[in-house]
């Protein structure tokens, strides 16, 4: 494994997982000297990402009844709804573990450094 990608490796791996299982995630992997992060909804959504936009697949015509298309944005509200908690969490642990570093520590942080913003998600 090359030592320089091996972040992407990681993603690649992890998004493969998401995609077997059919699952919605929000992945951020870190190495040592570089990070990334991905997003991924599952084919049960009405989310679609592409690399510089959001799609809603949500016409009438996408579904075989009204109640499955009230269904599939029900659980893509879910999806969003959920990941934003999280993040919300994920945002405050680490604020606060990142205080602790910069008090105790005398670390310091630029933000967007060493951040590979692939966009296809």
């Amino acid at each position: 494994m090359n030592d320089e990608k091996r972040y992407r490796e990681c993603m690649a791996a992890l998004m493969a997982v998401a995609k077997r299982y059919d699952m919605a995630v929000a992945i951020t992997v870190v190495d040592k000297k570089r990070c990334m992060f991905k997003y991924h909804f599952p084919t049960w959504s009405v989310i679609k990402m592409e690399p510089m936009a959001i799609r809603f697949r949500s016409k009438r015509e996408d579904f075989a009844t009204t109640e499955d298309q009230r269904i599939a944005c029900e659980l893509s509200a879910h999806i969003v709804m959920q990941m934003r908690d999280i993040a919300a969490n994920t945002f405050a642990m680490m604020e606060h573990i990142g205080k602790q570093l910069e008090d105790k520590l005398g670390m310091e942080h630029t933000p967007g450094v060493d951040f590979d913003p692939e966009l296809d998600h």
